[in-house]
């Protein structure tokens, strides 16, 4: 007999957990969605002012992401990514005008820290050994406990990297969590930190091909189908009430709530979540014939930015786009406001001097991540809930990763992996 899995949420955590499911035969997969739209944050929209697709942010995929890989491998989709030729990360630093390459090619080990061409400028390996002190963290020290804020490799390593990997910055960044991040990376077999970024689009990406995949093996979508609350009797999930209908849930089925945490703290009484968030902005200028001179180093397809408030460029096309993490900062700025502090950036960035700001379009994610601090890592909970019939997924759940597209797909891999057993 066909034994049903709810999943609330298409996002990247319930997408993914819908492609692994599909592997049984016996299961039918229904997959939820209380807006029109799929992906959570990571989805893309045409933009009409722009005349074109535009990703709601950018993100950023290194070689490490195993379960990443493996999704896109699913749905067909590993060749839709972008890559440079060679691995490097090229720098600039508005303030002191210097540009340089981070070249973090491993195999194994990350001997690149110990040549000087791979390092930041004026870092010696010497810097990155003291480092080290990230492995002794206890579990309510940050990272700008352990390192010392007023060096260069602070500036132009760690502190970008911290953002950049927890969007959260080192005063709050959990020490032991950025540890881990780098056990799971600089150590991994063959280039684990090369970048990708999505070809087209996310949703062409990481999207539509997964909702493509589901319907073809016979799973069903849902869209504008928000759960409002679930009926329980003895740990047991009885009914799903939606804003359309109720749905009896029977003793065989099973729910995985890949929801983000304010909405799955709301449907679980007592369910113990993170809380405190952390915004990332994104601002997309669409350049002109007057923008000739943006170029960026090395043919890359981004740079990163030290000693300004913006911390990544990437360009596509006739598009730049600006990413800031950690932004809560900048959320009592009008979107005005923000264009100017940012174009003031890419000018120095590109030595524009009196270009004018072309148009440009902000995307603010309040609540992008929880902030992953010592004290709200501890509030991630398991997939498993005393509902013996409920599962979680989502980048807020204990899989000892942040809170990345990696950290999400995971989640739905790991509900699905266990449902499978069942």
């Amino acid at each position: 007999m066909n034994k049903s899995i709810h999943i609330i949420g298409a996002g990247l955590a319930g997408l993914s957990c819908a492609i692994n499911l599909l592997k049984k035969k016996d299961r039918k997969i229904i997959l939820y969605e209380a807006s029109s739209l799929f992906g959570g944050r990571c989805r893309s929209y045409n933009e009409k002012d722009f005349n074109c697709l535009l990703d709601n942010g950018n993100h950023l995929i290194i070689k490490a992401y195993k379960n990443t890989f493996n999704y896109l491998k699913r749905i067909d989709a590993h060749k839709e990514l972008l890559s440079n030729s060679k691995t490097f990360y090229p720098f600039i630093d508005i303030k002191k005008k210097e540009v340089w390459n981070v070249k973090p090619y491993s195999f194994i080990l990350p001997w690149w820290i110990f040549l000087k061409s791979c390092r930041p400028a004026n870092i010696s390996f010497l810097d990155f050994i003291k480092g080290l002190k990230l492995f002794f963290a206890k579990k309510n020290e940050t990272v700008s406990d352990l390192l010392e804020k007023d060096s260069l490799i602070y500036k132009r390593f760690w502190k970008p990297f911290t953002i950049a990997v927890l969007n959260t910055h080192p005063n709050e960044a959990s020490a032991r969590l950025l540890w881990k991040v780098i056990i799971k990376t600089l150590f991994f077999s063959n280039d684990p930190l090369k970048p990708f970024i999505a070809k087209k689009s996310l949703s062409d990406s990481f999207i539509k091909p997964a909702i493509k995949k589901i319907l073809n093996q016979a799973g069903k979508i849902k869209c504008n189908t928000r759960l409002k609350k679930i009926i329980f009797k003895n740990n047991f999930a009885e009914k799903m009430v939606f804003n359309k209908n109720t749905i009896k849930i029977g003793k065989n089925e099973l729910i995985v709530l890949a929801v983000t945490p304010n909405v799955a703290s709301k449907i679980l009484p007592n369910l113990k979540t993170p809380k405190k968030t952390n915004c990332i902005l994104n601002i997309h200028f669409k350049l002109n014939q007057k923008h000739k001179k943006i170029k960026l180093p090395g043919g890359s397809f981004f740079v990163g930015v030290v000693g300004g408030v913006v911390d990544w460029i990437f360009k596509k096309k006739n598009i730049l786009s600006i990413t800031i993490s950690a932004a809560n900062y900048l959320n009592n700025f009008n979107n005005h406001k923000i264009s100017e502090i940012v174009w003031r950036d890419v000018k120095k960035t590109f030595n524009l001097d009196k270009t004018i700001k072309p148009k440009y379009k902000i995307i603010r994610e309040k609540m992008a991540t929880f902030v992953q601090n010592p004290e709200e890592i501890f509030k991630k909970p398991k997939m498993q809930t005393k509902y013996k019939n409920i599962f979680l997924a989502g980048d807020w759940i204990d899989t000892g990763l942040p809170a990345t597209i990696e950290g999400a797909i995971t989640s739905g891999y790991n509900a699905a992996s266990y449902i499978n057993k069942i």
